[in-house]
């Protein structure tokens, strides 16, 4: 009597099993149904060192790692075939111009940003709260120094369109809008 109990578990076993499956399949797609390439590329500063990590195009921080700062041209920057990183920055990028567009699928679009230097703007979420920075986007927006501890993610923590750019739940840097 007590093996018929637990018929019922092993009929239930194997659409459980397909369904951590699928979960698991969710996630590990998250960046790439974003629009992004082939997915992010982790690089890491080990006790200060630099390294450099392959990366085809135009690299962008998406979210870093790291309690040590990261910011662009001081402890992370482009270099031929990929990115580097040094001083303990920890993060993940992506490639831009790849399929173009932004994190919402709006105008604007990925590449080169033609040499020029765009306007700085310091975005702040305090308390964890949604802030509008107003600016005139024509091109992008990119963070290029995060100065909060919460991890700044764009698409979720932070984000632009022609009209500026938002930041969410803690995250607190610099953008360069273009």
């Amino acid at each position: 009597m007590g093996h018929g109990k637990h018929k019922w578990l092993w009929a239930l076993l194997p659409s459980m099993l397909l369904l951590g499956a699928t979960a698991h399949a969710q996630q590990y797609d998250r960046y790439r149904d974003d629009g992004y390439n082939s997915g992010p590329v982790r690089c890491e500063s080990n006790k200060g060192r630099t390294q450099q990590c392959p990366l085809e195009g135009r690299a962008r921080l998406v979210r870093q790692i790291s309690g040590t700062p990261c910011v662009e041209g001081q402890t992370w920057g482009q270099a031929r075939g990929g990115v580097w990183v040094t001083q303990g920055c920890r993060a993940e990028f992506i490639a831009e111009g790849g399929r173009g567009g932004h994190w919402n699928g709006g105008g604007g679009g990925w590449g080169n940003n033609g040499g020029g230097r765009g306007q700085i703007l310091t975005c702040d979420s305090n308390d964890h709260r949604r802030q509008r920075c107003v600016a005139n986007v024509r091109r992008d927006a990119r963070l290029v120094r995060q100065t909060s501890r919460t991890a700044c993610i764009e698409g979720r923590t932070w984000g632009w369109d022609r009209t500026g750019v938002w930041v969410d739940g803690g995250c607190r840097g610099q953008f360069q809008v273009n």
